[in-house]
Order: C-alpha cells, then structure tokens, then sequence
C-alpha cells in the first residue's frame, strides 16, 4: 500500500479521480511484483459543492443528510489496480452542508458468510446523528459496526462542507 500512496501523491495533484485511477493502474500493471488492490479516489471541490469520484472494485461511499439517513452512493466500478484492464468511468456527487461523505475499507462492512449487500445495508441503518461532525461519523460508524473483531483492515474517512461566511457578514450578537 506505501508504494500506491506515492504514486498517488505523485499524481493526483492536477488529475481528476478517473484519471488518477488509470495513471495508477498503469503504474501498478507495469510492476509484476506489485498486488492488485481496490481503492476509491474522491477529490472534494468545496467551492462547487462537488465530490467526483472513481471506484476500483471498492465499496461504494455513503452519503449521510442533515437528517441522519445513510445511502450509498452508486459509483460505476471498475476493476482493482495492478489489472491492466483500465476501464474507470467517474461520477460526480454533490455534497452539501450538512451531508456527510463517508469512504471505508471493506474491512468495516464484511462479515465472513455474510451477502455484501446485507453488510452494506448494516451501514446504511447505522443512522449517524444530525449534526455529527467528521469526527464522530468516523468513530461512530466502526463501533456500531463492530469492527474490532473485523477480519480484514478498517479505514474510515468522513468529509463535510461547512458553511462559508464572507468577511464582515459575521452573525452580531
């Protein structure tokens, strides 16, 4: 995983998430000795309020509303890097104030014998508090999911937008 994050660092600074996916793929298929490995990139566009993203045979990201109420997202998938087989197609999400975007590892999610779509409705009923900052989606999400006994590693990542108040428009008390 180290030698994929370099890459990534390396080229994602100007790419969008698709295309940071096939320079990734190509890198990686160029390496025999290199694993094949699923991971989604998402690059959060604050200004535009817009999340695109690109999957590489990954779960899908979750989308939290004001309200609490989890769906995922349907992200088009592609095949794990190291393939060769290219073939990422993007999606563009909004995000708003008060959404929560939520990216995981499988690891979070599975259970041994368990249907995939049964574990990912597990998340989607986790049903995460209305005004949870980033912080408490992703401690809050491996608890009720227990995912100290998981069986594979668990990485979760959560991202908001806040709401941006121009110079001299500040709330007077």
């Amino acid at each position: 995983m180290t030698a994929y994050r370099s890459a990534l660092r390396y080229i994602a600074a100007d790419l969008p998430p698709h295309r940071v996916r096939c320079r990734l793929d190509d890198i990686a298929s160029a390496e025999p000795e290199r694993r094949p490995a699923t991971r989604p990139i998402a690059r959060v566009d604050p200004d535009r309020g817009q999340v695109p993203l690109a999957g590489a045979g990954h779960p899908p990201p979750a989308m939290s509303d004001a309200d609490g109420r989890t769906s995922l997202l349907p992200v088009p998938v592609g095949p794990p890097l190291a393939t060769g087989l290219g073939g990422y197609e993007p999606a563009t999400w909004r995000l708003d104030p008060g959404q929560t975007l939520l990216l995981f590892t499988d690891g979070l999610v599975e259970h041994r014998g368990e249907d995939i779509d049964q574990s990912l409705d597990r998340l989607v009923r986790v049903g995460f508090a209305s005004a949870a900052g980033v912080e408490d989606v992703v401690d809050t999400a491996p608890a009720r999911l227990d995912a100290r006994h998981a069986e594979n590693d668990v990485a979760v990542l959560a991202a908001q937008l806040h709401q941006h108040t121009p110079p001299g428009h500040e709330a007077q008390p």
